[in-house]
């Protein structure tokens, strides 16, 4: 045993003395090295790209030194909830991301994804993109595109057809699969054929992420629902940007939280992540009910220009503004509306007025309406609260 000590340790010695010069130094930094240790003072050796050696490294050279006093040394951070839709395209080196200290980067969440997931990483390698980039492979995508936007349940050759997309963007390289249950067409899905599919890709070592099918009043179903998919599947969960919305559920974070709590102690590999502000960013189209959004977008348009069908879709979305104790569109703000950019910034009920409308949630229903039939709109919702926002992060 002396012997075999003796060796490592030679060995070790003659590695630190070959590895004794560096391209970059990096010194006296708080380092954090992702372990989940507390923080201490070291240097960092960084050579050929590679992290070559941590600690203290005052016997060390480099062509060039940072001195890190006072400031955090750590690892590239993974962001795993992006959706960079286009954006790998125009901004290849994800300057965004980059100067956040963002490395790696997960995207096809929410049920959004390429089906096709070895053209894509063909094409993300073509580009050289400065970040990692991992993708989960998209439920809705994948439903779209064997039963397009219908609302039913799907056959068993669908389901096949759909199981079988799923399998081979998990050999092409997907880390998992997500769902937008709150979105078309993942909205009009049920749990067994979720399940179905997330089976697959527990099958591959994967997890499931998921935008849950609500965050409102049905929290806590929605919760329930993605706690029994993955007990079935036996697959770690995430739950994306966790969160309770509208006005009349503030307070409810303890609630769904403890659920979160109860399911990890029970031994379901469960986490959740959040956003740092009380508006969430969507489109338009989710303040509609699901089922006029069937079919494709002429036939959505189409039926919007119904006068029966648009008194429903007001009954419906009066209906919902009176739950969140609000009398006007006030919280649901334009993002980017193509069809006219200067209500870029606005509320519906700025918008509705600037159309010298009635000052009446009927009204600003119907603005919503023509707003979807002249080609939707990014928005962003304010409708969390501060305190719940705060007991999540804690």
């Amino acid at each position: 045993m002396k012997y075999i000590i003796a060796i490592f340790a030679t060995l070790s010695l003659l590695n630190a003395q070959s590895q004794s010069t560096a391209d970059i130094l990096i010194k006296n930094g708080k380092i954090i090295d992702g372990t989940g240790n507390s923080w201490y003072y070291g240097d960092v050796a960084i050579l050929h790209d590679t992290i070559a050696a941590v600690g203290n490294l005052n016997d060390w050279q480099a062509a060039k030194t940072i001195d890190a006093s006072g400031l955090m040394v750590a690892p590239g951070f993974i962001d795993v909830h992006t959706h960079i839709e286009n954006d790998e395209v125009k901004n290849p080196f994800a300057s965004n991301f980059i100067m956040d200290g963002v490395t790696t980067i997960v995207t096809g969440n929410c049920g959004l994804s390429e089906t096709d997931l070895k053209k894509y990483f063909s094409m993300i390698d073509s580009l050289h993109v400065a970040v990692n980039v991992a993708s989960l492979i998209g439920h809705n995508n994948v439903r779209r595109v064997v039963m397009g936007n219908e609302s039913r349940d799907p056959s068993d050759s669908e389901l096949t057809q759909m199981e079988l997309l799923v399998k081979q963007a998990m050999l092409d390289g997907a880390v998992g699969i997500s769902t937008g249950l709150i979105y078309t067409p993942g909205t009009y899905s049920k749990t067994p054929e979720v399940t179905a599919l997330v089976k697959i890709a527990a099958a591959y070592n994967g997890v499931y992420a998921t935008h849950m099918r609500d965050e409102g009043d049905s929290v806590t179903q929605a919760i329930t629902e993605a706690l029994d998919i993955a007990k079935a599947a036996n697959i770690p969960l995430e739950i994306s940007h966790f969160k309770v919305s509208g006005q009349q559920n503030w307070g409810r974070s303890s609630e769904t939280l403890n659920m979160v709590k109860t399911a990890r102690a029970e031994g379901i590999d469960v986490t959740i992540d959040q956003y740092p502000y009380t508006a969430s960013s969507t489109s338009l189209n989710t303040l509609l009910p699901d089922w006029v959004l069937t079919g494709t977008a002429d036939s959505i348009k189409q039926k919007l220009q119904d006068e029966t069908i648009r008194k429903q879709c007001t009954d419906y979305m009066v209906g919902k503004l009176k739950k969140r104790k609000l009398k006007h569109f006030s919280y649901a703000v334009v993002a980017s509306y193509k069809a006219d950019s200067t209500l870029n910034g606005k509320s519906i009920e700025e918008i509705n007025a600037i159309w010298k409308r009635k000052h009446n949630a009927s009204s600003e229903a119907t603005t919503i309406m023509d707003m979807a039939i002249n080609g939707g709109a990014g928005m962003i919702f304010h409708g969390m609260s501060e305190k719940d926002m705060q007991y999540i992060m804690q």
